[in-house]
């Protein structure tokens, strides 16, 4: 139930953690409207397995309460172990304490150098319906953190719902504007947004780089990597659900062009006066990719950044949405057609948005990229989600209703109190990325070749090329085939293929054929793993063109 979750402990900040000497200095946020209407006390307690690291009491005197800690050096433990942060309502006269409500999860440990990763974008990267330690850019951290040794620090500056770039917020993209601007969902003013959760369109990507750029200058600590993603909300959250196509959508390779390229935008927005809850209203037009993936890097430390690839959210393969959303009472004989039509579209549209966007994002990494003057630091890289992980689908990884993620409870009490949209706030989750899903986000980053080579990770196979044609008609069989030093692999290796459409096949040979039944361009991958089941990806040098 999700009365049983709180009180709630929203964040936990750790500075340093890793920590090289001296103390860990912390501060927990707890969220318990309720407490606070009863003026209530409660107790927090911060643990390392059994041990107790830190606890205490705090009045409720608003809906968020914060209490700071401090662990001495000489009780952090020297390796990464888990740590538990939870709260209850405190004993009272005549009332003994309540259960602990649900736990914060994170780690703590020794180390001098850890691997800093800032999140910056929308709910695909924020991790809509997740909790803080299930979040793909936390996991990319902690992967990061122990391949190399150095353990990870996590900073997320994004939040559901954010656009690209909102031309005219601030005005004239004086992005440093931003820094004099405090979000309600961030309650500590600390440019995190403790309430991510509850969907907003601002503070966009280039203002959230700001705020991750002024928080390391006052830490005085450089980033290493920049998890990036954004302009799917700058053209329409919904793509025609309910309400039809939102102006200025309705051409979608025009749309992707303007937005998440930064090309082609007209005088006046069409969309800014729709009547209903859409990122469109402020995110038409302005800076496309290829501009934040270079503010990006611009942060102390110059971080290479990792550009995350939309996935699936709806497509073909999600079958029962038009049966289930149109087959009510009232909807019958025309009407009925015409809901199936609209939503079987929305599903192809979605399919188009993913691989309109991720050509985009590529794009504008490679563009990126070629004007840097200190090397290649950037990729648009691939989760290896297929149309058969969308919403409904067999093997779906994204979550199905709006009630069973673990961000509920959150949402049942923060959506109502801090959303201009409450009912879409609460539904939110939807279709996002669920705790496999966004697992999966992470173990594919790790098995990029761009990344492993920049945290010096060691190879885990051959290297190898993929071998594709340049073009093909859409229909025609497609032939590709993985070679190593210009010969098959040695044998014993098996074969994912990923054709770049949202397709993909396993087999035993080093070749196979596929044929494509749209036009282009599309990015074929695979993943060969070895008979000691280490994997390595291949990335065909460009795309395939279909006409």
């Amino acid at each position: 139930m999700p009365g049983s979750a709180f009180p709630l402990v929203l964040d936990v900040d750790l500075t340093p953690n890793p920590v090289c000497s001296g103390a860990v200095h912390g501060r927990v946020q707890v969220y318990d409207p309720a407490a606070a209407k009863a003026g209530a006390t409660v107790e927090w307690r911060v643990r390392a397995g059994e041990q107790q690291l830190a606890g205490g009491r705090l009045a409720m005197a608003a809906h968020v309460g914060t209490a700071e800690f401090s662990i001495p050096f000489d009780r952090v433990p020297a390796a990464e172990t888990a740590l538990q942060v939870d709260a209850r309502i405190a004993a009272s006269s005549g009332h003994g304490p309540g259960r602990y409500g649900k736990v914060w999860r994170d780690t703590v440990r020794r180390g001098c150098d850890p691997v800093r990763v800032a999140s910056v974008g929308d709910s695909v990267v924020w991790g809509q319906g997740l909790d803080h330690d299930q979040k793909f850019p936390y996991l990319t951290g902690q992967l990061l953190g122990r391949e190399t040794g150095r353990g990870h620090q996590q900073m997320d500056y994004s939040i559901s719902g954010a656009v690209l770039d909102a031309p005219e917020l601030p005005a004239g993209n004086d992005d440093a504007a931003c820094l004099r601007t405090t979000e309600k969902q961030d309650p500590d003013g600390d440019g995190e947004m403790e309430f991510g959760e509850v969907t907003q369109q601002m503070p966009d990507v280039f203002c959230q780089l700001e705020k991750a750029g002024a928080q390391a200058r006052a830490g005085g600590y450089g980033l290493d990597l920049v998890v990036i993603n954004g302009c799917i909300n700058d053209l329409d959250p919904f793509f025609g659900i309910g309400v039809g196509i939102t102006p200025g959508s309705g051409n979608l390779p025009e749309a992707v062009k303007r937005e998440c390229s930064g090309i082609g935008a007209a005088a006046e927005n069409p969309a800014k006066d729709v009547p209903y809850f859409s990122g469109a209203k402020v995110g038409y037009g302005g800076r496309g990719m290829q501009a934040a993936i270079e503010k990006a890097h611009s942060l102390p430390g110059r971080p290479k950044v990792i550009v995350a690839d939309f996935y699936y959210a709806l497509s073909r393969s999600s079958s029962p949405i038009p049966v289930k959303t149109c087959s009510t009472p009232g909807v019958a004989g025309t009407r009925l057609t015409s809901c199936k039509g609209a939503l079987g579209s929305v599903a192809e549209r979605y399919e188009q948005y993913t691989q309109l966007a991720n050509a985009a994002y590529h794009q504008a990494a490679a563009a990126a990229n070629e004007s840097s003057k200190d090397g290649p630091y950037a990729v648009a890289a691939d989760g290896l989600f297929t149309v058969d992980n969308a919403l409904l689908t067999r093997d779906s990884k994204v979550w199905g209703t709006p009630v069973t993620d673990p961000a509920f409870p959150l949402r049942t009490r923060a959506c109502p109190e801090l959303s201009a949209t409450p009912a879409q706030c609460l539904t939110a989750a939807v279709a996002h990325p669920d705790i496999e899903g966004a697992r999966q986000y992470a173990d594919a980053f790790l098995l990029n070749p761009s990344v492993r080579e920049w945290f010096h990770l060691p190879r885990q196979g051959p290297r190898a090329q993929l071998n594709v044609a340049e073009s093909a008609h859409v229909g025609s069989e497609v032939r590709m085939s993985v070679t190593v030093d210009g010969k098959p692999p040695a044998p014993g290796h098996r074969y994912h293929w990923y054709f770049g459409d949202g397709t993909q096949q396993e087999t035993s040979a080093a070749d196979v054929t596929h044929a494509y039944d749209r036009k282009g361009p599309w990015l074929s991958r695979l993943v060969m793993t070895g008979q000691d089941g280490r994997k390595v990806l291949v990335e065909a040098a460009r795309a395939i063109t279909t006409d």
